[in-house]
């Protein structure tokens, strides 16, 4: 069974991941803008490893976390949620940090409780884009049989 787009968030992902199977687009993360990140180095183009819980950058520095848990509040107690945060202090001499980041410290990725769940829906939507597309063809036609 499919979910809408709306339920694009991680937390309404890892909800469905028990009885659900969810292929929904997901948006890219981060803007382009003339005084920050390039698509080049949005967080999509970070690679996670896993095993290690790091990220390896475009440049193929690795941006590594302390383990600690953040906590981001949302508008309501249900909308926040934890994350962890990766550096690396390669990015003071990385040539093209004006591309990848405005922040004067460096690139810092940070990653949600809901990663995986996102990750894993973005892997599904990779794999089966034609479902994805059928699905919304039946929305649109006002077939609503997979909801």
């Amino acid at each position: 069974m499919e979910v809408d787009k709306g339920y694009h968030n991680g937390r309404e992902i890892d909800s469905c991941k028990n009885n659900i199977t969810t292929i929904v687009v997901h948006p890219d993360q981060g803007k382009s803008n003339e005084n920050g990140t390039q698509p080049e180095y949005f967080v999509s183009k970070f690679t996670y490893n896993k095993e290690n819980n790091t990220y390896t950058c475009p440049q193929g520095q690795t941006l590594t976390t302390t383990g600690s848990w953040h906590k981001k509040t949302g508008r309501t107690e249900e909308s926040g949620y934890q994350f962890q945060k990766y550096r690396t202090p390669a990015c003071r001499t990385c040539p093209v940090k004006d591309q990848c980041t405005s922040r004067k410290g460096g690139r810092e990725i940070d990653r949600s409780q809901y990663a995986q769940a996102v990750e894993e829906n973005r892997q599904r939507y990779k794999e089966n884009p034609q479902r994805y597309r059928k699905r919304q063809e039946l929305k649109r036609s006002g077939n609503h049989e997979n909801k």
